[in-house]
């Protein structure tokens, strides 16, 4: 798959955003799109490119991101053991970062998405333990996926 260009419904970067890489602001808005369209698998593959190229703060916020969206594909894919797994380790990375990060709202993208797979994570011991197959129904509560928007006023 080429490397995205920036989509017209995103803003141009802030100056402080000082991306790493000349396309790490399209790969980061194109992954956005990917994950608003609930294309989660190929949303964390699209920042996995960032992810490789970035360090410190900005390398930690897109791993959480893929991680994110790793969660609600392994809930898309009815795999609840995965969506607890990540889900713990996603929460993690976020936590020495400040609220807004790179224009996005983390608290409200961890919300929006723990309301969504509580479900999941409240069913029984048993239904995570290895080897149980995958492609089950899980009772995740898909219209409390949030949507990405970035906003660059309100930090």
């Amino acid at each position: 798959m080429p490397h995205p260009s920036r989509p017209r419904s995103f803003p141009s970067p802030p100056v402080e955003f000082n991306p790493t890489h000349d396309q790490e602001w399209g790969i980061y808005l194109r992954g956005i799109e990917l994950f608003n369209h609930r294309e989660w698998f190929e949303a964390h593959e699209i920042w996995e490119d960032n992810w490789h190229l970035a360090e410190g703060p900005r390398k930690r916020f897109y791993q959480g991101l893929i991680q994110v969206a790793v969660t609600l594909e392994h809930a898309r894919r009815g795999n609840p053991r995965g969506v607890r797994t990540v889900w713990t380790s996603s929460r993690g990375k976020f936590v020495e970062l400040p609220d807004w990060f790179l224009g996005l709202r983390i608290p409200e993208l961890l919300d929006g998405v723990g309301e969504a797979i509580q479900p999941v994570l409240n069913l029984a011991p048993s239904e995570f333990r290895p080897g149980l197959p995958h492609g089950r129904d899980l009772p995740t509560r898909w219209d409390r996926v949030p949507q990405i928007r970035l906003d660059w006023t309100n930090r």
